[in-house]
């Protein structure tokens, strides 16, 4: 099933709940009626919970929905490689937490933002940061640069031809606790 059916799936189950919550609205504020063939007496508080009940399911079933959908979004999104035995898939996300890592473990940057485009076989990095004190920005980038593209491209076996870097402002010093 496509990640079209899923949205489309999602979508149907959000309006059956709103649905349900509309009618509970109405019977809470006399606009419905209830009236059950066979003469059978229903309390309006027993027709509101299971509505209510059945909007709750409907809503968690539509959330399933829409996480397998972003799950086949990202698979679909995902980097493409040839492996011995079948195609690997890296997702964007995991190429952004990598990179995240290395920035913050090895070089103790906290404020930053990675981006990543698929170029060729392989994939484009886009770093914006801020400046750390004491840093200059030749020096950072090139180290930045040298180091992304080596690791990533190490741990992912895609080549990493371009490490684009920008500096957004500069960092202050941290304030001791």
């Amino acid at each position: 099933m496509s990640g079209y059916a899923f949205w489309a799936g999602a979508i149907s189950l959000f309006l059956a709940a709103v649905a349900m919550v509309v009618a509970v609205v109405a019977i809470a504020s006399g606009n419905l009626e209830l009236s059950v063939p066979g003469g059978t007496t229903l309390t309006s508080a027993a027709v509101q919970a299971v509505l209510v009940v059945w909007a709750i399911t409907f809503v968690a079933a539509a959330a399933v929905f829409v996480r397998i959908a972003v799950n086949r979004l990202t698979v679909r999104r995902a980097l493409r490689r040839q492996g011995p035995k079948g195609m690997i898939f890296i997702t964007v996300d995991t190429v952004r937490e990598m990179a995240g890592m290395l920035l913050r473990e090895e070089l103790g940057l906290h404020r930053f933002r990675v981006h990543i485009r698929p170029m060729g076989e392989g994939l484009a990095l886009h770093v914006s940061l801020y400046l750390p004190p004491g840093e200059e920005v030749p020096a950072l980038a090139e180290r930045l640069q040298s180091l992304l593209a080596q690791e990533v491209s190490a741990k992912t076996g895609l080549e990493v031809p371009e490490v684009r870097m920008v500096v957004v402002g500069t960092g202050r010093p941290r304030r001791p606790r």
